[in-house]
């Protein structure tokens, strides 16, 4: 059952493309919301990344993706399988910021993490593209 949930959950994903998220209405930037989900700019993130030594960055998107556009330092790639089957090895409370190209797939990826019980999930808002329109540093894998 949990299985089935969680490819319905990818197919209703791919379908929906890898859009922005467009359910959230924007929000104003200031202080980062206790809430257990939260979108923030790549200015924020920014800020997120120095503050909170203990963030993990994960990037849900392909390796071509990440060999072609860069990603960010210190981010770890995962797949949305794994998110989806609750196959994660962070710990719950562990903050983590979740990142894909222009912030569909990790609005997605943050949402099911919350409901498995994580306790703070940023997801970058506009993912690397707003990232790099923002002039923030990119770095790229060897291939």
């Amino acid at each position: 059952m949990k299985k089935n949930i969680a490819l319905l959950l990818l197919l209703l994903l791919i379908l929906t493309g890898c859009s922005s998220e467009q359910q959230e209405p924007q929000k104003e930037e200031g202080p980062v919301s206790q809430a257990p989900f939260t979108s923030i700019s790549a200015h924020a993130a920014q800020g997120l990344m120095k503050s909170k030594r203990d963030l993990v960055i994960l990037d849900v998107r392909t390796t071509q993706e990440i060999l072609r556009d860069g990603a960010l330092a210190g981010s770890q790639q995962t797949s949305l399988r794994a998110i989806f089957q609750d196959q994660l090895t962070v710990a719950k409370e562990t903050p983590i910021m979740v990142v894909c190209a222009v912030g569909g797939r990790s609005y997605a990826a943050g949402q099911i993490m919350v409901r498995q019980g994580f306790q703070e999930i940023y997801n970058l808002r506009g993912g690397l593209d707003e990232w790099k329109r923002a002039a923030l540093p990119v770095v790229y894998p060897k291939k």
